[in-house]
């Protein structure tokens, strides 16, 4: 496949919006769309985010307990809150990504990320662990992971939904191979070793290939999301092009709101070099002015207003509906064995749930985003809601070993089309604009969830006489949930506010 001419070469090239194109070496040679290349480094950002996932910090629990001398209900409380704390600074974190663009700020997160592996390999007490723990998540999991997402979302429209699915699959690459290769670094160097060497290949590997391949919107290289042979690129000579202006964009097609038009026209971002930073586009009234005026140019970087979201039923939808399954899962996982050996289950069995679960978290999180590019996200939640609901409905009867993998499977085939669809429907409904500030919002609430779930649960056997009464009870809260969705779907929900906005 022919990769779309760059028609950014000169810096004097106009966007629409009358801002400066920028010309940048590797976009320009690159023999495939750069969007590839960006999710190439997204993926292995998200993979490189371990140390500061649960996955990875739960490696050294044992060593805080032995060495450091801290009780095991402490550690968890600690992880708790810190978890809660790193992700408050997510919305301002997101509003940052929006304004600095994903390179400066991946450049920026993994550095700080790097530290704060170094600073945790130095923690002597309880307020150093908990200091390392805030830092770990907000920088590693919250920041960087916002980033790598936003960076994806960023350079495609037509197939975000495969690329968000591929996205997924570094972190759940890293989550098989890493923690045995981190587990093997403790036993032979120690943990606080083991934290520096993970802090010097962030700072040596992860940050150089970041700064040099992660880049901001394709609008800023005179390109449009996930076009590779526009036809203003392919049938207009480059020197032509280069007089003109910069290849059109396509807009965002959603089967649910087609009548409404392409994404919204917001103003663009731009520079007139690689390292110069951005400065502000025009307001929408004006870009839409010199839009009817050109023949040719490259549509600025569209999306609605935060404010704008936050007060649509559709952002609370998937938000609220994120936070159940964020809480539940996180729930289920860290009460596994004993929900399990409550149904009669042995832990060898009950360790075979995770095969099945990783299987098909990794095959629905592509299956569903090569779905999310054809199919309403609406009603891919509502089939999503309707499999958690029968999860906790059905789990309290799982004794037997098909039994269990067939939990494994339906959590799995959940999970995955969880992770799909919460990492793309924020671009999708709203435009990738404020993108980084409206999801970031969006994520502080999911994490709240992870951190209530286990706390939730386990009010069953402290209170209930064990987990199947609080299965019971949460099982209606997805049907509801499901129901919405496809109310949402039927109705229309917030139509005229995003064709509004656009």
């Amino acid at each position: 496949m022919t990769p779309p001419k760059d028609s950014s070469s000169r810096s004097s090239s106009k966007s629409s919006s009358g801002n400066p194109v920028v010309s940048s070496f590797l976009v320009r040679r690159s023999p495939v769309y750069y969007g590839w290349v960006v999710l190439a480094m997204s993926t292995l950002g998200m993979a490189a985010t371990l140390p500061g996932q649960t996955a990875g910090v739960s490696l050294f629990i044992d060593s805080f307990i032995e060495d450091v001398g801290l009780s095991r209900s402490l550690v968890s409380w600690l992880y708790t809150a810190a978890t809660v704390l790193g992700s408050l600074a997510l919305p301002l974190m997101g509003r940052l990504v929006d304004q600095w663009g994903p390179r400066r700020m991946a450049t920026l997160a993994v550095g700080l990320f790097a530290l704060s592996c170094a600073g945790m390999g130095q923690a002597g007490g309880w307020i150093g662990v908990f200091v390392g723990f805030v830092c770990l998540r907000c920088f590693g999991q919250g920041t960087l992971g916002l980033i790598n997402n936003h960076a994806v979302n960023l350079w495609f429209e037509r197939r975000r939904g495969l690329a968000v699915g591929i996205l997924g699959l570094g972190m759940a690459g890293a989550t098989a191979l890493f923690p045995p290769l981190i587990e093997e670094g403790i036993q032979a160097y120690g943990w606080q070793r083991t934290y520096l060497i993970m802090g010097g290949i962030l700072a040596g590997a992860v940050l150089p290939l970041g700064a040099l391949l992660y880049r901001d919107a394709p609008e800023r290289y005179g390109l449009s999301p996930d076009r590779e042979n526009a036809a203003s690129e392919t049938e207009a000579p480059e020197s032509e092009a280069s007089e003109t202006g910069v290849p059109e964009t396509s807009g965002l097609k959603d089967p649910e709101l087609e009548a409404s038009g392409p994404e919204g026209s917001g103003p663009e971002t731009g520079a007139a070099s690689e390292d110069e930073g951005e400065t502000p586009g025009k307001d929408r009234g004006e870009i839409q002015d010199e839009n009817q005026g050109e023949s040719q140019g490259a549509s600025a970087v569209g999306g609605i207003e935060p404010g704008v979201a936050y007060r649509t039923r559709t952002f609370w939808l998937f938000t609220g509906a994120g936070v159940y399954a964020a809480g539940l899962g996180t729930g289920l996982l860290f009460h596994h064995f004993s929900i399990l050996e409550e149904a009669g289950v042995g832990r060898d069995l009950a360790a075979e749930f995770f095969i099945p679960l990783g299987a098909l978290t990794a095959a629905l999180n592509v299956g569903t985003g090569w779905l999310v590019d054809r199919y309403p996200p609406r009603l891919l939640l509502a089939a999503e809601l309707v499999l958690y609901g029968a999860l906790t409905g059905l789990l309290p009867w799982a004794d037997t070993t098909a039994e269990v993998w067939a939990y494994g499977s339906v959590f799995g085939v959940a999970q995955g089309m969880h992770q799909a669809l919460l990492g793309s429907v924020y671009a999708y409904y709203f435009g990738r604009l404020h993108h980084g500030t409206i999801r970031g919002l969006a994520n502080t609430v999911f994490i709240g969830g992870t951190a209530i779930g286990p706390a939730l649960l386990a009010v069953g056997p402290d209170f209930l006489g064990g987990f199947a009464a609080i299965l019971w009870i949460l099982t209606p809260v997805p049907f509801l949930l499901g129901a919405a969705a496809f109310a949402g779907w039927a109705a229309g929900w917030d139509a005229a506010t995003l064709q509004r906005a656009c």
